[in-house]
């Protein structure tokens, strides 16, 4: 067998590991988008007062706090259980640490009587802040500012995967948790890079959709490359980063739906302009031009290893476990080769792999960040 014979016939086996991955992902993909639709359905938005300035008034907050099973906000509409992501957003509002009162509203019965008092304490005190609450079913996820921008995640979600597939792209994975949702797509052909250092490397052309209907991220979108010998992802840096602002909403948000049409469409066509941007030509060779370049760019691994960990971008126990990955020097790992930028990027993300996958995604998004040095 000679070596195009063999080069042939390791790219028939990564075809077929990619192949079944997109296979498997697909229940994955199906639940997230059909979580997003029922999440849809049962949303609710409400305007309302936080604080209430009791030194000149008088009057009682229109907001107060309880603690039973759950830290629980009492509103004219009802009682809802409060998200650990809206009582950190409520934390800011009020000018208390996030992170303490989240540790306290999940905490035991006196713990959350605390949080609750602390939040009743200063929504008595503190200036009156009108804001948009979002809710699903009895659930608060989201404490937002009165401007915040509306906008159908499910129909710039459905914009983009229309968009996708009409430049010939598949959905290989998806992930929608309480507050965030991410989609991302491939073209289901490979395309094999020779490098200098780390051999020819087997990538498939992506693009990543990611957006946020509670404040835990903007409408944001990013190319995605994933390798097929190991299945690592990358994601470069936004090309669309759109920051939920707008004009302050009126107490009665039904005034505000042309508007709340208006911005989807607009953010549904430029999903449209990005994700055919990404499936370019153009930017498909560019991608394949900086991982050459970052396989040539030679690095010390631990000096980078300890700087990615004194900057908090990698734990600790994550930066020992990259290390060996690249001590190990697994072909199966996307790790091979030389000391490149390249193979360390794949070594953060082959660690990713086991994950959950938020923090997955992170680590896609870190190893994107390093290949900023080339993409200059």
């Amino acid at each position: 067998m000679d070596k195009i014979e063999l080069q042939q016939g390791l790219n028939d086996v990564v075809t077929a590991k990619v192949q079944r991955m997109i296979e498997n992902k697909r229940p994955v993909v199906e639940q997230a988008i059909a979580r997003l639709i029922q999440e849809r359905g049962d949303a609710q938005d409400y305007i309302a007062p936080i604080g209430i300035e009791r030194r000149r008034t008088g009057a009682a907050p229109v907001i107060t706090f309880a603690a039973g099973e759950a830290l629980t906000m009492n509103m004219p509409q009802g009682q809802f259980s409060l998200h650990g992501h809206a009582v950190g957003q409520l934390a800011e509002k009020m000018g208390v640490p996030a992170r303490y009162l989240r540790e306290l509203s999940e905490g035991a019965s006196w713990q959350r009587a605390l949080a609750a008092n602390i939040l009743n304490e200063h929504s008595a005190w503190c200036g009156r802040t009108r804001v948009l609450v979002r809710s699903v079913g009895s659930q608060v996820r989201g404490i937002l500012s009165d401007s915040y921008r509306r906008l159908d995640s499910e129909k710039i979600l459905t914009a983009f995967l229309s968009e996708a597939m009409g430049q010939g792209a598949v959905a290989c994975d998806a992930l929608m948790t309480d507050t965030r949702v991410f989609v991302e797509t491939i073209l289901p052909e490979p395309i094999c890079i020779p490098t200098r250092l780390n051999g020819e490397v087997v990538i498939y052309m992506g693009a990543r959709f990611s957006t946020s209907d509670y404040g835990d991220g903007a409408v944001d979108m990013r190319a995605f490359l994933l390798n097929g010998a190991c299945l690592n992802g990358m994601v470069r840096e936004s090309v669309m980063k759109q920051v939920h602002l707008g004009a302050r909403l009126p107490d009665n948000l039904q005034l505000s739906e042309r508007t709340y049409r208006l911005d989807t469409q607009t953010t549904m066509s430029a999903v449209k302009d990005f994700t055919k941007n990404l499936y370019s030509k153009e930017n498909i060779m560019q991608k394949a031009v900086e991982i050459q370049a970052a396989s040539e760019a030679e690095v010390d691994f631990d000096k980078e290893i300890k700087r990615l960990v004194k900057n908090n971008k990698l734990l600790k126990a994550e930066g020992e476990q990259v290390q060996k990955l690249l001590m190990n020097n697994n072909p199966d790992d996307g790790v091979q080769g030389g000391p490149s930028l390249w193979k360390l990027t794949q070594a953060i993300t082959a660690h990713g792999r086991g994950l959950e996958p938020r923090r997955c995604r992170e680590l896609h998004e870190l190893s994107g960040e390093l290949m900023t040095r080339v993409s200059a």
